[in-house]
């Protein structure tokens, strides 16, 4: 989870200097005076553990931890790493409408700067080289792990903005672009087992007693699953999960994890894996989800926020509520599932156990983000062992806030399909402007009962240049010459155009322009 949250600040960071929030100095080699850091940090680290300064020690090495993003950052905002970019390869980024590989060469110093830190912090925790290189391995295939699905992102993106048709119909019809994400989310979830098998350290779990145990367990409970599949991490994490769905899914037992526990304990731990499908924990978390978001977009769309800030606090009530609500929702399935597991074995004893030595003495009396901590969750199966309606209340409250994330979640998507439906006609004629069919454009147009106003005024701004439109280059020239002789309307229109064909250096310009109609300065 770190490494994806670290990811996405790196990408918003990038995005950042793209909205020219980025400092105009363009030292790329500069960024080679980040690289040491690292490890001048472990040094420190080292020092203040001999003093016996280990408060001191501890924060150190959870700095090295969030070093890269900050690292990355003035690369990007202060030294211009990707102002670099755009004048060696000609073109700009483009995070924000259609990555290529631009962007992967952008990302190329964070995932620098994230290989130094897990060596430093390797160096940090042991002396001894094989446990360094144990420990660099897994950590590394862990970040590797959470950034291939962004990489499969950019690699999608690139292809589609490779045909200039099909990116204008993902870019401008709404339904083309509702369709192309969620195909990408359908592809992520379906090839998630295949991408953890392959990027993390795996292999099928030995045949055995143990192997024998769990399969039985699961014909059991009708439980079906593709692979029980062991997860080699040098003995660095016990945890147990099931990733992907349907009967694709595998479920994945690290190495410690496997030491660690009796047999009574690990089938506990597999029931309590179980019971996220059984109780379609993931699928209600998703509903409540699409139901958050969608619903911000909806508002922020209906509203005609977009450009507002009220829009930007609108996103940001949004993730906030989402944060603490998911946390809240969490803590309580884990409860629940571990009650379906003692349910499920017949008996409580083991599921505690379980916990117990899989959370460890500093883990008892500590709630995370996602968990609470060991003696909460024994506590809970100890008093609902006694007092069974305790965890049927839980499970109860549990299923109305699926139903209620359900019943959101549906009516989210159909307002969403509605809008998408409502506008497809109207989108493809802002396909039409964008690929300078202008003719099809003012027919398209024509046949329509109802159109935009904006677009309706576009369109007869494109019939003033003839049947097929002008390059990008010819229409931003033709709007700026405008704007010199003070027609500002007709100035906004033409660069309006030229922006749909593809223009990139008009957007202060459009913005001035629309000030200035605001304001009554036409």
């Amino acid at each position: 989870m770190a490494y994806l949250v670290h990811i996405v600040l790196a990408i918003a960071a990038l995005a950042l200097a793209e909205e020219d929030l980025a400092l105009e100095l363009v030292a790329p080699l500069a960024i080679v005076a980040l690289l040491p850091l690292a490890h001048a940090f472990v040094r420190l680290e080292r020092k203040l553990v001999i003093s016996g300064r280990f408060v001191a020690a501890a924060r150190v090495y959870g700095l090295i931890g969030a070093l890269p993003v900050v690292q990355y950052a003035l690369a990007v905002l202060v030294f211009g790493w990707g102002a670099s970019i755009e004048s060696w390869t000609g073109a700009p980024i483009d995070l924000l409408g259609w990555p290529g590989p631009r962007a992967l060469l952008a990302l190329a110093p964070f995932v620098v700067f994230v290989a130094l830190s897990i060596d430093a912090r390797a160096r940090a925790v042991d002396s001894r080289k094989d446990e360094i290189a144990s420990t660099r391995r897994f950590q590394l295939r862990m970040f590797v792990s959470s950034l291939l699905p962004f990489v499969l992102l950019i690699l999608a993106s690139s292809l589609v903005s490779a045909n200039e048709t099909l990116r204008a119909h993902v870019e401008h019809v709404a339904v083309w672009g509702g369709v192309f994400a969620a195909g990408l989310l359908v592809t992520t979830m379906a090839t998630l087992p295949s991408i953890l098998r392959h990027a993390w350290q795996t292999s099928a779990l030995p045949a055995g007693r143990t192997r024998v145990l769990l399969e039985d367990f699961a014909r059991s409970i009708s439980f079906r699953c593709r692979e029980l599949v062991q997860w080699h991490t040098g003995f660095q994490v016990s945890n147990a999960a099931v990733v992907g769905l349907g009967p694709a899914r595998i479920v994945l037992f690290s190495d410690l994890l496997l030491a660690s526990l009796t047999e009574r304990e690990l089938v506990a731990v597999f029931a309590h894996e179980i019971a996220h499908v059984r109780r379609k924990h993931v699928l209600v978390f998703v509903a409540w989800s699409i139901a958050l978001f969608l619903g911000a977009e909806l508002a922020i769309t209906h509203f005609e926020l977009g450009d507002d800030w009220l829009g930007l606090v609108v996103l940001g009530a949004t993730l906030a509520f989402w944060y603490f609500a998911f946390g809240w929702f969490s803590r309580r399935i884990e409860l629940e599932a571990d009650w379906f597991a003692c349910e499920s074995t017949g008996e409580w004893q083991a599921m505690a156990s379980a916990l117990e030595r899989v959370g460890g003495p500093h883990g008892r009396g500590k709630d995370s983000w996602r968990h609470f901590g060991t003696q909460k969750r024994v506590e809970f199966l100890a008093l609902s062992a006694s007092r069974p309606e305790v965890a049927r209340t839980l499970t109860r409250r549990l299923e109305r806030i699926g139903r209620v994330g359900y019943a959101l979640a549906a009516l989210a998507l159909a307002a969403q399909v509605w809008a998408l439906a409502s506008s497809y006609r109207t989108d493809l004629v802002t396909v039409d402007l964008a690929l300078g069919r202008w003719s099809e454009a003012a027919q398209r147009a024509a046949a329509l009962e109802e159109l935009d106003s904006d677009v309706a005024a576009f369109v007869a701004r494109a019939q003033t240049f003839g049947p097929v439109g002008p390059p990008a280059e010819a229409l931003a020239q033709a709007g700026r010459e405008a704007r010199e002789r003070g027609q500002r309307v007709a100035a906004l229109e033409i660069l309006a155009l030229a922006q749909l064909r593809g223009a990139r250096d008009v957007d202060d310009e459009l913005v001035e322009l629309a000030s200035d109609l605001r304001t009554g300065n036409r």
